[in-house]
């Protein structure tokens, strides 16, 4: 942590405060994992193409790849694979995961940037059990955020999967394209996707949070899934989506006497 880093300051340590005051947080990202033989997990080392490393102790690992207490966990080097970046892919699973899955996510480079160093995370797989505790995406992803932020990482990029309308009694329907915007996740839209929208305001609109600020109703009804990404700079849009998100739907720790 940046003591001197004014975002940090101001708006990440509140909500720091908040996530880890959480009972999901209190029973599942205190730091406790295990290797595949069943002994404690020491940490991962993420190595930067300039040959210098990333050291993550137990804790700080759980929170930065979203990996609840008791998980074993896993890590090895992939390939691209399509959308999928080559990088350090950190894998865990636990009974929170739906059976037979894994959460997976990717530590990689961007090739687009200008950085020498790993600079942003790939969310490949992440989907819960059905008894999952509930908010557990919510509070998990909000602790990998400040992590990865203070972490110098510049971005974190998934595929929100599934399409609109969403069907409330279907469980296996995938609703990730409704459900990732609302933490901060943001596309660009395709030139010819808004052009039977019945309104000209939605027709102007540019990326997937320009939709749902003008008509959220829309985006749930018509959205379709795709690659999408949190900008992890400070003050950005999503920081903005994310942090008013979490103090809306989180409840306030209890202020003790």
């Amino acid at each position: 942590m940046n003591s001197d880093d004014p975002f940090d300051r101001d708006n990440l340590r509140q909500a720091e405060h908040l996530l880890m005051a959480q009972d999901i947080a209190i029973s599942y990202f205190q730091g406790e994992l295990y290797d595949r033989q069943g002994c404690r997990l020491t940490g991962i080392s993420i190595t930067r193409p300039d040959g210098t490393t990333i050291q993550l102790d137990e804790a700080e690992t759980g929170r930065l790849f979203m990996i609840p207490d008791g998980s074993t966990v896993w890590a090895r080097k992939v390939t691209e694979h399509g959308k999928v970046p080559s990088g350090l892919n950190v894998m865990s699973n636990n009974p929170l995961i739906a059976k037979g899955e894994h959460t997976s996510v990717i530590a990689f480079r961007d090739e687009a940037g200008t950085s020498l160093g790993i600079d942003a995370l790939y969310i490949r797989r992440l989907i819960l059990a059905a008894n999952a505790p509930e908010r557990l995406a919510t509070v998990s992803f909000g602790i990998m955020a400040v992590a990865a932020y203070r972490l110098g990482f510049g971005h974190i990029e998934l595929f929100a999967g599934g399409n609109g309308p969403i069907v409330l009694d279907d469980p296996d329907r995938f609703v990730g394209f409704a459900v990732w915007p609302k933490f901060g996740f943001d596309a660009a839209l395709d030139f010819a996707e808004l052009n039977a929208a019945a309104s000209e305001t939605l027709r102007t609109c540019k990326t997937v949070q320009d939709v749902i600020d003008t008509d959220p109703a829309w985006w749930t009804a018509l959205g379709r899934g795709r690659q999408m990404r949190f900008d992890l700079s400070a003050g950005s849009r999503s920081w903005r989506i994310l942090l008013n998100f979490l103090f809306d739907v989180l409840p306030m720790p209890e202020i003790k006497p």
